[in-house]
């Protein structure tokens, strides 16, 4: 069996562990949202909380892998990063109900630390599969008009993401001395780095002289 398979399995079993823990012992309501300065501010029946999170994490997992089924590219190295792509939303959602169920037992993590943490290793991650989606496919990538128009921006494109996301992780991490606007350093973050390389597939293709 693939690795990426025995961590996507990996992560829904301690999914479901985690869950069986905390469902005898958790309070009658539980946090299930938080605002932008990471504080929970709409709260739940415990047993719909701590259960939906291992629902979403399953239910993601089996999405996601029947999408890389039908529209995946055939090409076996980007076909295994999007198995670890898959994989990483996994842990990112496992992170979140970790968190959540920490919340909810009265002991919460520090926010300031460990969301930027939690979504600057998930950026890192990304950084790290980007190049490895070699091939244009249906389904995964920076998929703009130029780069499936072109193997070569394509790649390019792909390339340079490794570095825009490692930057867009270090931004994200920015956040933990502005805790007040945490969740903004995170989602702007990710937002800026996808509209850059959308500017960098334009650039790219522009270079190869398809573009006046």
């Amino acid at each position: 069996m693939e690795t990426h398979r025995i961590a996507f399995y990996t992560i829904i079993a301690a999914s479901l562990l985690f869950a069986a823990i905390l469902y005898p012992i958790a309070p009658e309501t539980v946090p299930v949202h938080w605002n932008i300065a990471g504080e929970p501010d709409a709260w739940s029946d415990a047993h719909i909380g701590i259960l939906s999170i291992p629902i979403i994490i399953i239910a993601t997992g089996l999405v996601l892998s029947l999408l890389s089924r039908v529209f995946g590219s055939g090409d076996t190295k980007t076909r295994r990063a999007f198995g670890w792509f898959i994989t990483l939303v996994l842990a990112l959602l496992l992170g979140i109900q970790v968190f959540a169920g920490l919340w909810a037992l009265g002991h919460p993590p520090p926010v300031e630390f460990y969301l930027p943490i939690l979504f600057a290793l998930f950026y890192l991650g990304i950084s790290i599969l980007l190049p490895r989606l070699r091939k244009q496919n249906k389904l995964a990538g920076i998929r703009t008009p130029w780069t499936m128009k072109s193997e070569v921006v394509w790649t390019r494109t792909h390339l340079k993401g490794r570095r825009v996301f490692q930057v867009a992780a270090g931004i994200t991490l920015i956040g933990a001395f502005y805790p007040e606007y945490l969740l903004l350093f995170v989602i702007a973050s990710a937002i800026g780095a996808l509209i850059w390389l959308v500017l960098v597939s334009y650039l790219e293709f522009k270079k190869l002289g398809e573009i006046p």
